[in-house]
């Protein structure tokens, strides 16, 4: 059965910003914060190219580990993503930095370096196959938007995805799909919930063209990520479209 939910808005307080280098950028996590597993309980990845990270990413997360009942969500950004080959993306290493200092000290939002350690392009495919190498027993379930989840078919070897994943898919505000429209893409009931969020209406590339205008990001994105994105001088002179 399909499953329905709604929970409501909830926005993160700003963190301060360290300096490029300080902490753990390096380490991987492990099903839970430290060592162990996730105490038995699902770990969802949400993953995307975090262009920058902003407000909207992180309500999701925290709204998804809620709702969808998640021990953890791991914020996994892309090494080189799959339908954006063509535009200019911020280097992986600095994206992986801004989504580390976003969630700073958000207990059970965990970084994950996977597809950026990987490197290449990075197919959802190879992510799931290599979580199930990593961590055998482990429960994951992968967290996507109505709006990618309308575009399942155009993502590398769909069917294998299909036909191995468990799918979390959130409708927002501005977005909405019937069970009836996954199921006719492929989504397996049997592995597939969807839930409803009420997040903010932020889009990565408004982060973008509003750093090309000049103009202040203090409401789109932690206060980490503005003093992030200002010292090391990244987005200048470019927007364009783009999650």
């Amino acid at each position: 059965m399909w499953s329905f939910s709604t929970i409501r808005n909830g926005n993160p307080p700003p963190r301060p910003s360290p300096a490029r280098g300080e902490g753990d950028a390096g380490a991987r996590p492990s099903p839970a914060r430290g060592e162990g597993d996730a105490g038995g309980g699902t770990i969802g990845i949400l993953g995307g190219t975090f262009d920058p990270v902003h407000n909207g990413h992180l309500a999701a997360a925290r709204q998804l580990e809620g709702v969808a009942n998640l021990a953890q969500v791991w914020l996994m950004p892309n090494a080189t993503p799959p339908h954006r080959t063509a535009a200019r993306v911020a280097p992986a290493e600095d994206r992986m930095r801004m989504v580390e200092l976003a969630i700073a000290g958000h207990d059970g939002l965990i970084p994950s370096r996977m597809e950026v350690d990987r490197g290449g392009i990075s197919y959802t495919i190879d992510t799931v196959r290599e979580l199930a190498r990593e961590y055998p027993g482990q429960r994951f379930t992968l967290l996507i938007g109505s709006d990618a989840a309308l575009q399942i078919r155009s993502w590398h070897d769909a069917d294998a995805l299909l036909d191995t994943a468990n799918f979390v898919i959130f409708n927002r505000p501005e977005t909405a799909l019937a069970p009836q429209t996954l199921y006719e893409l492929g989504f397996a009931p049997a592995r597939s919930r969807v839930v409803h969020l009420d997040t903010p209406a932020i889009a990565a590339h408004q982060v973008r063209d509003r750093l090309a205008r000049g103009a202040s990001i203090d409401d789109l994105v932690p206060a980490a990520v503005t003093d992030y994105i200002r010292v090391h001088e990244l987005y200048r002179g470019s927007a364009g479209s783009g999650p």
